[in-house]
């Protein structure tokens, strides 16, 4: 019997499976053109990739096109993963992954230029999100950088890309005597990045044991959003609660209808006898 047994099994109690659906849809109000964007993606702590895939990619280049809403450049470059995280407690898990953006133009003489930074934390709710990166990009100390730039293509990058956020291998426990000094870092604001996500979850329910039932208390995700599942026990726990006021109520009325009919069959009784004695009396 083959039924079933391409599905995958659901992860443990207490972790989740998030697939992640999504597309780097569109740059808008950049500057240049013939833009393509680098993305990649870094998991936090107590998270990671069920299956082999590449956590990182790139888009095609594209024409940027003036529009009334600005400069823009169109990419709808798809992106899938799934993820896995051991716990149902954010705070033991290290946070939310991300998703790091890298906006690059091409001119003319082939000479890549650096554009903007951006990240995006992945949306912890099921569904579908649209989210607008805020990119930047850093700015050298005087004009010489900007020649650089404009002539040849050189321009400060960033030698890793999730310096824009809080890098994951940082430690801020204060035994460590670490700090993440931005101070004196010079930077511009650039064009902003579209990024459309689906985000489906997959958990285990939890059973507990109340008053000799047995309720569910993990169909609701561990963000506080009420599920499918939720919303149908609610509903069969609203039906129980009637079921049991009409058995409250047959059980109040039953004396009340058992005299009912006594008095009913005794008024038959004495119309039958009357009825009789008149008909004798004829």
């Amino acid at each position: 019997n083959m039924v079933g047994s391409v599905f995958t099994d659901p992860p443990q109690e207490g972790a989740q499976r998030v697939h992640v659906f999504g597309e780097i849809a569109r740059a808008i109000g950049f500057e240049a053109d013939n833009l393509f964007v680098n993305y990649s993606f870094d998991l936090p702590l107590g998270w990671c990739v069920e299956e082999e895939v590449e956590m990182r990619g790139l888009t095609q280049r594209s024409h940027v096109r003036e529009t009334k809403s600005g400069q823009i450049a169109h990419f709808n470059h798809p992106f899938e993963m799934t993820l896995f995280n051991s716990s149902s407690k954010e705070e033991e898990i290290g946070g939310r992954p991300r998703l790091f953006v890298e906006v690059r133009s091409v001119d003319g003489w082939d000479r890549v230029r650096l554009e903007g930074y951006g990240y995006l934390t992945l949306p912890p709710t099921p569904g579908c999100h649209t989210h607008t990166v805020q990119t930047w990009r850093p700015e050298g100390p005087d004009n010489t950088t900007k020649l650089r730039r404009f002539f040849i293509g050189g321009t400060p990058e960033l030698s890793d890309v999730r310096y824009t956020h809080v890098p994951s291998n940082y430690s801020s426990h204060p035994d460590q005597n670490t700090l993440l000094g931005k101070f004196g870092f010079r930077t511009i604001s650039s064009g902003s990045v579209e990024v459309r996500v689906n985000i489906v979850k997959q958990t285990m329910p939890t059973f507990v044991e109340d008053d000799q039932k047995y309720k569910r208390v993990a169909l609701k995700d561990k963000y506080g959003r009420p599920g499918v599942q939720l919303a149908l026990l609610d509903a069969i726990e609203t039906f129980s609660k009637a079921r049991k006021r009409l058995e409250t109520m047959r059980t109040t009325l039953e004396p009340s209808l058992a005299r009912l009919a006594q008095n009913v069959n005794t008024e038959q009784s004495v119309i039958k006898r009357w009825s009789k004695l008149t008909f004798n009396k004829d």
